[in-house]
């Protein structure tokens, strides 16, 4: 697929594909959203506030699939954290477990000499490894690299064993079997067995068909899969949507859903921020505060059946909005959902979702 700008004709299309969108969502009911989203009285049951260990209290829980597993409903996200000033980088974890976090989430493709995996490992480990949920991620394509950068994750971050390892960034139907066929994911599974991880799972934010076509693959061989990470947000059910079109088949499968890009990649605020391709280089109107308050965003979210939220941020005081957010979580009605959706559907598309695949490109 080319990145490019869009003809003439395109846009036109895609405008048009834009307005036939938002003539659905506008008469959205409560029962069609409902498919997605969790009722309220199950919200309540799936998060549960009181539990705490040594390091203080933990911010709600809620259940990684079938695993059995409870995970704090926000998670940090190491991309974002490597790339805070040096000096603020102990102070940022040791806020995310005083604000009870025990989530943290990384891959070894983020920063030089995967750097990121160091950095937990420098300011994790030994003191916080017993309580806390440890995941990296791996986007070799052949099963020799795949080992090489599971040892090289288990050595950054000082521990014998992961919580959980995700084949990441998973872009398409084609990119899926290639997994397969080439006995990559047989290294994930190999390394399960021998108990160097606890839990496998996959990753992608480029394109809902490539995660149908994965979880479509375990599912056919029936090998378990314990999680899938994957762009969940305002913005989503307007364009390409993978809320509408991953979620409930990993429900049907016990799947945990691990969401990511909450933010858009901070384009809900507007600007350029974070991109890549000629879409991230095209300013996004913001979603936040011109249409909807940061809570609705979040709340939004976390009226999804995912079992975590992880977060990136770029200062101390954004950590700790995310955080508050968790503390003060509102229970969203299915028409509270289905109006923040519609709100964000004026502003959803190609240029704030800059990490999907362009359809019309």
């Amino acid at each position: 697929m080319t990145q490019g700008s869009l003809s003439p004709d395109s846009k036109d299309n895609h405008e048009s594909c834009r307005l036939t969108r938002r003539t659905f969502l506008s008469g959205l009911s409560a029962a069609a959203l409902a498919g997605v989203a969790w009722p309220q009285e199950l919200l309540e049951a799936a998060s549960h506030g009181s539990h705490s260990d040594e390091f203080g209290k933990l911010l709600p829980t809620r259940a990684l699939g079938k695993t059995g597993e409870r995970v704090t409903l926000l998670g940090l996200g190491g991309n974002h954290f490597r790339k805070l000033p040096e000096d603020q980088q102990e102070t940022a974890i040791e806020k995310s477990i005083a604000g009870g976090i025990r989530f943290f989430d990384t891959a070894n493709a983020y920063g030089t000499d995967q750097l990121s995996e160091r950095l937990f490992g420098k300011y994790l480990n030994p003191k916080y490894r017993d309580s806390i949920y440890l995941m990296t991620k791996s986007m070799a394509k052949d099963p020799k690299l795949a080992r090489e950068h599971l040892e090289w994750s288990l050595r950054n971050m000082k521990t014998d064993r992961l919580d959980l390892w995700q084949l990441h960034n998973i872009t398409s139907i084609e990119d899926a079997h290639n997994l397969w066929d080439d006995g990559v994911v047989d290294v994930f599974l190999k390394a399960q067995e021998e108990g160097k991880v606890r839990m496998i799972g996959f990753s992608g934010h480029h394109d809902f068909r490539a995660h149908k076509e994965m979880l479509t693959l375990f599912k056919q061989r029936g090998v378990a899969l314990q999680t899938v990470q994957m762009p969940v947000n305002v913005a989503d059910a307007s364009y390409d949507s993978f809320i509408e079109d991953v979620i409930p088949l990993a429900q049907e499968m016990g799947v945990g859903i691990l969401a990511m890009k909450t933010m858009c990649g901070g384009r809900l605020f507007g600007g350029i921020g974070a991109g890549w391709g000629d879409h991230g280089k095209t300013p996004a109107e913001p979603i936040i505060p011109d249409l909807l308050k940061f809570r609705d965003a979040t709340d939004y979210v976390w009226s999804m059946p995912i079992a975590t939220r992880i977060v990136g941020f770029d200062t101390l005081d954004q950590l700790h909005e995310h955080i508050d957010a968790a503390r003060h979580l509102r229970t969203l009605s299915p028409q509270q959902q289905a109006t923040i959706i519609q709100t964000a559907a004026q502003r959803s598309g190609p240029i704030m979702e800059f990490y999907k695949r362009d359809t019309l490109a």
